[in-house]
């Protein structure tokens, strides 16, 4: 179950559109607003998205896709320090999920150029599902600037944790 090459140029394109209408719906909503963090960090993982798709910064795909994660990370940073973006919970899930894209995306080129490995494993579709299950919150975050469903899986998981002890 893991994507194919012939279905990239689509999930890419889906995922393109899909920071697209979060940074058009995070500009509208915000219009009679002070605080414009949230169409700034939408309209940078828009440019993010976007570029990665363009621009080959490295010849290997999957390590152009982490190192525009780890660039998009550091931006991201660099502009909550100098006070452009605001922390919230569509920052923080947007970090944690560049984190974790970026991981699962090296691994997968260890896989593929370090190790040779031509044959499908159940690691193509734990990546395939994760980096795009991912993208789609990392959109739904922006939208809602809240991660409801990050959250409400964090306080079913600890009233579980709670329970057992």
């Amino acid at each position: 179950m893991y994507v194919t090459e012939a279905l990239m140029d689509y999930v890419e394109a889906f995922s393109q559109w899909g920071f697209l209408m979060a940074f058009l719906y995070c500009l509208a909503s915000s219009i009679n607003k002070e605080n414009k963090s949230s169409v700034y960090l939408s309209a940078l993982m828009l440019c993010s998205y976007i570029s990665s798709g363009y621009i080959n910064l490295l010849e290997s795909l999957y390590l152009n896709w982490a190192l525009y994660d780890l660039i998009t990370i550091l931006a991201l940073l660099i502009l909550e320090h100098l006070k452009v973006l605001q922390r919230s919970a569509a920052f923080h899930f947007i970090i944690f999920a560049l984190t974790t894209n970026a991981v699962l995306t090296l691994i997968m080129h260890y896989d593929l150029y370090v190790l040779y490995n031509y044959e499908p494993w159940w690691y193509w579709s734990v990546y395939s599902v994760g980096v795009n299950m991912f993208d789609v919150l990392m959109i739904l975050s922006l939208v809602f600037n809240k991660n409801t469903i990050f959250k409400r899986w964090v306080t079913l998981n600890f009233k579980k944790l709670k329970n057992i002890e």
